[in-house]
């Protein structure tokens, strides 16, 4: 029985994060290995075997919740044979079980920047992960970048660990890729919160004239009324549609010739990825994991991404065409393969 801790199991929307959830439980399930789903609040749909603490799903404190699912863990650790950690947040679990921890860089909360609000959020949380080396010592670690991997090593003073990148739904996002019957049209998809830098595809249209579609689920209502303040004092030509389905999501990447992807830092970017099966041409922060994937059309400040952004749009067909076979490698069944790889290396072939 292993013990499988899914913070987000809790959240609304689609994610990356999410991806990885259920590409990792389907892998077990396939495997026919029984496990516990672990999270801080009870999940929104019906899961197998959930564990958790507070009896509904909680919106607000994301971070704190990571930690304090360890309580959660707690009821069931003399029932696993190992927790698999895909919140990326480091909890004292290996005294318990072996502790396998599939993260994106070092967790978010570490940097204690921004506003004054923001750094007493933060400040808590990064002492308390600041104390927690001692288990990023004992636990095992796989990153879902290059980008990561570096930083995880970093900030606790442990090897690189492995790189398995996360689970892309390839042959879903394959359906739109064409060649011809594309517009000077950019994608933009994240989820419609503070940190995924949105407000910065309304000024690369401004900036550049090109029409652009942001797509994503909503989580913070008043952000999405500044971003959509920003467009009308810009006079951007930005559509912002909230909880698109993914089947129209699909129908807009088919027009499209190009993908931004507008936040710095980004551990990897699984929308970015997608794009690319699309047979768009993504634009991304060379200081990100996305940059591993496509280098040659990345940039470092947003004078930089507005050149980028015009030759993506002006790209030859045979971009496109190599932009569409560069993704299928990051496909769910390749990812399953791996976790599973991962986990039996680690205990035995007989998980």
């Amino acid at each position: 029985m292993i013990g499988v801790i899914a913070h987000g199991l809790s959240s609304t929307g689609f994610s990356g994060e999410g991806e990885v959830y259920r590409a990792s439980l389907e892998a077990l399930e396939e495997a026919g290995i029984d496990y516990f789903s672990i999270s801080f609040s009870k999940p929104r749909n019906k899961v197998k075997n959930p564990v958790y603490l507070f009896p509904f799903p909680i919106r607000r404190f994301d971070r704190y919740q990571r930690l304090l699912v360890y309580y959660s863990a707690k009821k069931v650790r003399n029932k696993v044979s190992l927790f698999l950690n895909l919140s990326g947040f480091i909890i004292p679990l290996s005294d318990y079980a072996p502790h396998y921890i599939y993260a994106g860089r070092s967790p978010r909360g570490l940097n204690v920047s921004g506003s004054i609000l923001k750094r007493i959020y933060q400040f808590p949380l990064h002492r308390i992960l600041s104390t927690l080396k001692f288990e990023a010592k004992k636990a095992f670690f796989a990153a879902n970048s290059r980008y990561s991997a570096k930083a995880i090593s970093q900030m606790y003073e442990i090897p690189e660990p492995r790189v398995i990148y996360p689970p892309v739904d390839v042959e879903f996002y394959s359906r739109a890729f064409q060649i011809h019957e594309r517009e000077d049209l950019f994608v933009t998809v994240g989820r419609i919160e503070r940190n995924k830098s949105l407000e910065n595809a309304v000024t690369i249209s401004a900036m550049t004239g090109i029409k652009g579609v942001i797509v994503g689920s909503l989580s913070d209502r008043r952000y999405l009324k500044e971003i959509i303040s920003k467009k009308k004092r810009m006079n951007a030509n930005v559509d912002i549609l909230p909880n698109l389905p993914r089947e129209e999501l699909l129908k807009i990447m088919g027009r499209a010739k190009a993908y931004f992807h507008p936040r710095i830092g980004e551990h990897f970017g699984i929308p970015v990825v997608e794009s690319m099966a699309a047979g768009l041409v993504p634009v991304v922060p060379r200081e990100s994991g996305a940059y591993e994937v496509v280098p040659e059309f990345s940039y470092s400040s947003l004078e930089e991404a507005v050149e980028q952004l015009k030759r993506a749009v002006s790209a030859e067909d045979k971009v496109r065409r190599d932009m569409h076979e560069r993704a299928k490698p990051f496909n769910r069944s390749r990812f399953k393969a791996e976790i599973l790889s991962w986990l039996r290396e680690g205990v035995g072939a007989n998980l």
